[in-house]
Order: C-alpha cells, then structure tokens, then sequence
C-alpha cells in the first residue's frame, strides 16, 4: 500500500486518487475454448504439491507437464492437435477460469479466503477452490514462462485479462507459498491440520498493529499471542476472516484490512459478537472500542480526524481517535456520505501536469517578474479552534423520515471556536491528497497561478453551517469570489485541531 496512504493518517497519494478515478475494466472473450477433465481430490493435491515444490525452478514444457495438462486436466474442444502452442494453453486455461463455476475473488464478499476452509455446509467447497487454484497454479506457469521468452513483466498478462482471472492468478501465487502442502492431510471436510507457514510472523503483526493503535486490551492480546507461539497449527478457535490473515493469503485491498482487525477483536471474545458488523467490510465504516473509536480510512470520518494529533493509519485503520458518548462503549457503526457532485473529467487528468506547474508554461526565457516569493505567514496562527466532541445520528431517508434499512449514521465533529460550539456535519466522501513535502524552500511561483489564501478561522466568516437537526438553512455561498480554476490555500497553522477543522469544511 505504499503508493496508497500519504504522508498523514488519513491522506492519500495523487497516484491512488487517480488511479480510483480510472478503473478500467478489459474486455474479454468469455467463449470456452477447451473443457475441464473429471480430477480425483487426490489428483489435485498431488499436483500442488509438485507446483510448490517446482514453483522457484525455470518452467520447462516438457512432455509430461503437457501429458498432465491435455491429459487430466482440460481438453480440446476443437480438431485434436498433436502439438498446442503455448498461447493456446493460456488462453484455454484463462477461458475455463471465467467459467461462472469459479469463485470470483475480485469480489470483495469473497475475499475471506478461509471461508473455503472452514464452510463445513458445503463439501465440495474445498475441492472446487483447490481446483481453481490447479487451473490458476498452471496458468501461472505459462505466463512466467511466455514473459521469460518474450521480455516482458508477467504482470502484463495480468493486466491485460479480466478482473476475475487476475484475482485468481494472483491468489494462488500467495497460496503456494503460504501453505505447507507436505504437511497437510486433506479430506472433502477440510484442510487438516491446517499448518501455517508464516503464522508466528503474522501473530508478531497482530501485536505491533494492537500496539501502534493503542489496543486498550493490549494483555489479551499478549496472552493469546504466547499462547499461538510455537508450532505451525492453530489453538485458538479463529474466525474465518482472522485465520485468513494469519495464513497470510490476504488480498490485496480493503479485505485485508478487515482480517487484521478481526484478529485483535477475536483476542476478546467478550465483544465478538458485538463487532460482527466487521464481517460486511463495509468500507465507510468503523467502531468504538472501550475508550477509544477506530475508523476504515476510506470512512469520511477517519480522514477528517487523521489531522489530529495521535491518530495514526496502521493497517488501513485510523486510530486511535476520540471517544463519543453517542455510541455504545462497545458498537460497530455504518457512516452516511454522498458521492460529490463534481468529478474529475478525463481530460482533467491530462492536462493536470500542465495546469499545477507551478512555474507556468514551460519557456526557453523567464522574466523575473512573472514570478513571486511565497511565504507562510506564521502571525496567522491560530489556536482558538478546538475539537470538542463527535456526534452521530441515525440517518433517516428525507422522502419518508424513516431510518434505512443498513440503519447508517450521520456524523458531525463539533469544535469550539472562540468560546462558541460549531458542528460541522460531514457529507461528501472526499479524498485528502497528501502533496510532496517542500525542500529548501520558499519557492517562487508564477503570477498566473491563480489561487486565494485565507487563514482558517475565516472559513467561519459570512458562512452559514447546516444545521444537525435537518435545518437546510445551506451556505449563502462561497465566501470568497473564485472561479474553477482558482485554488483556495487554508492556512490551518498553530494547533492540529486547526487542520481538523479545514479538512471537516
């Protein structure tokens, strides 16, 4: 996720932001060309067994990985040829995988990859996922091999080739090498034991993620960690989303965020239940914990008090933030937020290097008086602002009054600014794009760069907020004359609750 989170708990890189912007999905041939061989469970386990053990040396197409291939796994559909290139095979073995009988873990309710484990209602489960992972494992294979021959990155393949393909060749390479398959007894009730090649280097991530949080049940925490240390098989009963992480087949994305924090809520089974909501992953979501509250960083509320001073954003959660009397000690909460309106166009994102140059139009002459000197303004400090509480609401649909069905919440961070209280309600989920820090700075910029600085005590000034209870008394309008093109600065100086307060406006 390094080029996901900014510098600052609750930011973003431009990269991220972008790419958010501009998912594309590759349009694909879902036409079968070939047809899946009847395979014993047996089979299947003997073969990964083989790919985990071959999977570092060079792939070679020999003929018995051919044998195996035309011979127990697929067939043709069309005339028998004696000799299949290598293109024909990935793309037979890519059109079985979007086959709609495979799992299609680009999916987010499929991402707990444990579940397939441990679904003890469906016998087949774990049969059919070992199978996707065969079909993927050698696909795999020949993609490495093909990008070793041509010069290319194996990723581009992957690129290139639906959603649900990509997922799935990218899950079994982190399950080959995350199960110890030498170790293991299988049977079509499960995987038994379930052995954990990395299980003693997750648990140590559970204690620096409970630590780095401020975890307030840090003992059991411990406890259930010295407990698990030792061996590869597992204790404790772990739920389907914690013994995912533990396995360490976490995908990437919002799951795996999830999976950590399932784990530190396990470590109390007092509040499992309680925090169950966690199993949605519901990105625009969080919860409070005793005497602090967590938030998921793509939550409009974890973003607004990332700027605070102590959150920080460890394993896509911001914490720990501040208590609110409004929820229970222990309670999983649903936020409310809308879409913005404006979005940014495509050629916006073209022209975006042109158009924030801050030295203009690119030149062989400058003139020195087409730039000037631009200096923060330390007296404009201000330190009156500060957060006073959160408060939350049922949030209830404005046709008919009645809370919704997922019984969402309306947020506010309500701050004391000079000796008067101030709720601002947050509605919009925005993104915070953290910028490149200055070095060796001032820097000069050009004259034409259109922007308005203000201090942000003034963001109070002529400017009506709406109210918590329904009141739509909205803004008079923009407190200062801009057009779209005119960057507004705020100078959010002097105490940290200060930048609270312009990233909640």
């Amino acid at each position: 996720m390094t080029l996901c989170f900014g510098r600052f708990p609750g930011t973003v890189t431009l990269t991220r932001y972008l790419g958010a912007l501009n998912r594309q999905t590759a349009s694909v041939d879902n036409t079968p060309k070939a047809m899946l061989h009847e395979i014993s469970f047996y089979q299947i386990t003997d073969r990964l067994r083989y790919l985990q053990d071959v999977r570092e040396a060079p792939f070679e197409m020999s003929e018995q990985t051919e044998r195996f291939l035309h011979s127990e796994l697929i067939s043709d559909l069309g005339p028998h040829e004696t000799r299949r290139t290598l293109e024909q095979d990935i793309d037979a073995l890519s059109s079985l995988l979007n086959s709609h009988i495979w799992i299609d873990f680009s999916d987010l309710r499929n991402q707990v990859v444990a579940q397939q484990f441990l679904n003890q209602t469906d016998p087949m489960g774990l049969e059919i996922f070992l199978h996707q992972m065969l079909l993927s494992a050698e696909l795999d294979q020949r993609i490495r091999f093909q990008a070793s021959i041509e010069g290319w990155s194996d990723n581009h393949f992957v690129q290139g080739s639906s959603r649900k393909v990509a997922w799935t060749v990218l899950l079994s390479r982190i399950f080959l090498r995350k199960v110890d398959f030498e170790g293991c007894a299988f049977s079509s009730a499960g995987l038994i034991p379930m052995l954990l090649i990395d299980k003693t280097r997750q648990l140590d991530k559970i204690w620096d993620i409970g630590y780095a949080l401020h975890w307030p049940r840090m003992e059991e925490v411990k406890m259930l960690v010295q407990k698990e240390s030792g061996g590869r098989a597992m204790r404790f009963g772990w739920s389907a989303s914690s013994l995912t992480f533990l396995l360490g087949i976490t995908l990437p994305g919002p799951s795996a965020s999830f999976s950590a924090m399932s784990c530190l809520v396990d470590c109390s089974p007092a509040y499992h239940d309680t925090l169950a909501g966690l199993q949605e992953m519901r990105r625009q979501s969080g919860f409070q914990y005793l005497t602090n509250t967590y938030w998921q960083w793509e939550s409009v509320i974890g973003k607004v008090l990332g700027a605070m001073e102590g959150p920080k954003c460890v394993a896509g959660w911001i914490g720990p933030c501040m208590f609110t009397p409004d929820l229970d000690p222990v309670q999983y909460v649903r936020i409310y937020q809308k879409r913005p309106a404006e979005r940014m166009k495509n050629r916006d994102r073209k022209t975006i290097a042109q158009r924030s140059d801050p030295l203009g139009l690119r030149d062989t002459k400058y003139r020195v008086s087409d730039f000037v000197m631009v200096s923060p303004d330390l007296e404009k400090c201000t330190y009156n602002i500060e957060v006073e509480k959160l408060a939350f609401k049922i949030h209830r649909d404005p046709t008919t009054g009645e809370p919704g069905d997922l019984l969402e919440h309306d947020v506010a961070v309500q701050f004391l600014i000079d000796g008067a209280s101030w709720p601002v309600r947050l509605h919009y989920d925005v993104s915070f794009i953290a910028a490149a820090a200055c070095w060796s700075g001032p820097h000069v910029l050009s004259r034409e760069y259109a922007y308005k600085s203000v201090c942000v005590q003034k963001l109070t000034t002529n400017f009506k907020w709406a109210g918590w209870d329904g009141v739509t008394d909205s803004p008079t309008g923009f407190p200062y004359e801009t057009d779209d093109d005119t960057v507004l600065l705020v100078e959010a100086y002097g105490a940290a609750d200060s930048a609270v307060f312009a990233r909640a406006w």
